[in-house]
């Protein structure tokens, strides 16, 4: 009880220190019986001492002996309530990404903690790119989250292709922000393996290049047939393939898009270019905004020679992308191709990321192709097979 009568700032570094002893039992002695204990690192919040035992208990017998953590500034504020910034240091050595800070309550009652809330330096560093999350996610949040008179009115009115989604919204918006940041932003290994964005090696970006020049086959197939005006890149054929019909997925997309009856504000030509050349996280934003855009009064815009070039275009390169894929190059039989595709998925970040955008693709194309074809449209069942669904849709 003497060590409760201390002040605020006295009794939150003991319970550090006991923490740093891994004196699980002498830090409860701080903790009150209804204490909320929040760490951000975790989704739950601990609720009661019995909770914060288990939490410290887990903490203390996860982490190595030598690792402590170490307060640089204690400021006490006004009633029982103490601040601290700290870091953490193993064998007295500063911890990388190891700072924090935290905010904590003192019960006036009892004298022992009764609210905390622990926040730790993120391990992955966004800088600019967080910036740029934000502005992607703004549009999203600011549609998805308003004032509860505006959604009851908004829904009065909404019966059935009208309905808007938020749910869906909420949930594309983060995870376009996770894709972001695990698929192309986190460290090397950390998350995934192969190399971030923003650490591309010299030889994976050569390999993206000479996958880029054999695009659509054009040049390996004009080599082939004796057309050389450019030679055209060494590329493993089970790659090129993959690459090349992920490619002409996407690339029919753009006739998709412009049919698409809840796309019409949305800037859908810029989008599909960003999705084509740089990355499928253009699409992702795009499908959550759609969820909570009225469809155009309009309705579709129909299809036409472009749409029907499109799709041929792109059954045409997805059928050579699958001939390329199982028997072009001497680099063995279908067995050893499969075999070399998993070990990329295993290894290269390119490779999982387009692998997921495919899994994308086929949910995108069903969403989109089931607003455009209203319930008992003879093609309505095309919505649903990958890839081939869509060419067949735009032909026909």
């Amino acid at each position: 009880m003497d060590d409760l009568m201390r002040s605020k700032g006295e009794r939150i570094t003991s319970l550090y220190e006991a923490i740093n002893r891994r004196d699980v039992e002498g830090a409860l002695a701080y903790i009150d019986d209804d204490c909320v204990y929040e760490d951000v690192n975790f989704r739950k919040t601990f609720l009661g001492k019995a909770e914060v035992e288990a939490f410290f208990a887990e903490t203390c017998g996860n982490v190595p002996e030598d690792l402590l953590f170490v307060i640089d500034d204690c400021a006490e504020g006004e009633g029982e309530t103490v601040a601290l910034l700290w870091h953490i240091e193993l064998a007295g050595i500063p911890f990388p990404n190891g700072r924090g800070v935290g905010f904590y309550r003192f019960s006036a009652e009892t004298g022992k903690l009764v609210f905390a809330r622990d926040i730790s330096e993120p391990p992955l560093k966004l800088g600019r790119f967080a910036l740029l999350i934000v502005r992607f996610v703004a549009p999203l949040a600011r549609r998805v989250l308003k004032p509860a008179a505006a959604q009851s009115s908004a829904q009065s009115s909404a019966q059935s292709s009208a309905q808007r989604y938020p749910g869906y919204a909420v949930f594309l918006g983060i995870f376009t922000v996770i894709y972001l940041a695990v698929l192309i932003l986190s460290p090397r290994d950390l998350l995934l393996p192969g190399d971030p964005l923003w650490a591309l090696q010299p030889q994976t970006i050569q390999e993206l290049l000479d996958q880029s020049l054999n695009f659509f086959f054009v040049v390996p197939i004009a080599n082939l047939l004796g057309l050389t005006v450019i030679p055209a890149p060494s590329v493993h054929p089970v790659t090129q393939a993959f690459f090349n019909f992920a490619e002409a997925w996407i690339f029919m997309f753009l006739p998709l898009l412009l049919a698409d009856p809840r796309g019409y504000r949305l800037p859908r030509p810029l989008i599909w270019l960003g999705a084509m050349f740089l990355t499928n996280i253009f699409l992702l934003p795009y499908m959550g905004l759609r969820c909570v855009t009225e469809p155009d009064p309009h309705k579709s815009r129909g299809k036409g020679f472009i749409a029907r070039s499109f799709g041929w275009t792109g059954l045409v390169v997805g059928a050579i992308a699958v001939v390329w894929f199982v028997a072009v190059g001497d680099v063995g039989d279908l067995g050893q191709r499969l075999g070399f595709f998993w070990e990329m998925l295993r290894g290269d970040r390119v490779t999982i990321a387009f692998a997921l955008d495919l899994i994308l693709f086929s949910l995108f194309q069903g969403i989109i192709l089931g607003g455009i074809m209203p319930p008992g449209h003879p093609q309505r069942g095309l919505r649903w097979i990958p890839f081939w669904g869509l060419g067949i849709w735009l032909v026909l």
